[in-house]
């Protein structure tokens, strides 16, 4: 049987998990939560700035999407989150994401350019409320250069989290197999 639940996730645990038997348990997906930064300018021409993270559980095993906005609202650019680690007892959690955000233009692309190639790490903690920690962004291009680091932390978004909750995937394998609109194109 799973574990159960981290304290960290008792307040972003569906109801329905915690009195489920542990065997209909073991496989269901839980949605841990929907954690995000992200600032909406108020003009007629809203832009979105900061970055979500989705997160969802199976079989102790966390997965979900990773999102960057940097521009007009809608349609923001996600990338699976990859390299997962998790520790429950002290909140530890790190993974990557790769996305493409835009054009790269350089020497190297040409003059129409090229899809970037953007890849973001996050190293920090996570609980019920907040994901605190370090996020570096590299240029898939060059990924042994680092082209931004900086100190981030998402809340908890308590309605994504209620509308993730109602689409949740049946299972991890039905998530991989879904096409990943807006996602990376590398």
């Amino acid at each position: 049987p799973t574990p159960p639940l981290a304290p960290a996730f008792a307040a972003a645990a569906p109801a329905a998990s915690s009195v489920a038997a542990p065997a209909a348990r073991s496989n269901a997906v839980e949605t841990v939560g929907v954690y995000s930064n992200v600032r909406i300018s108020h003009s007629e021409d809203p832009h979105a700035y900061g970055y979500d993270v989705e997160l969802y559980r199976q079989n102790g095993a966390l997965f979900g999407l990773f999102y960057s906005s940097q521009g007009m609202v809608g349609d923001t650019p996600r990338g699976r989150l990859q390299d997962v680690r998790f520790d429950a007892a002290s909140g530890k959690l790190s993974f990557r994401a790769k996305l493409t955000v835009g054009r790269e233009y350089s020497k190297d692309s040409g003059d129409d350019g090229r899809p970037s190639r953007d890849l973001f790490e996050f190293d920090g903690l996570l609980s019920a409320k907040t994901l605190s920690g370090a996020l570096l962004h590299r240029n898939g291009y060059r990924p042994q250069e680092v082209d931004e680091r900086e100190m981030v932390t998402l809340k908890l978004d308590p309605q994504r989290t209620r509308d993730a909750r109602e689409l949740a995937p049946a299972s991890r394998a039905a998530w991989d197999a879904e096409p990943g609109p807006n996602g990376p194109e590398w």
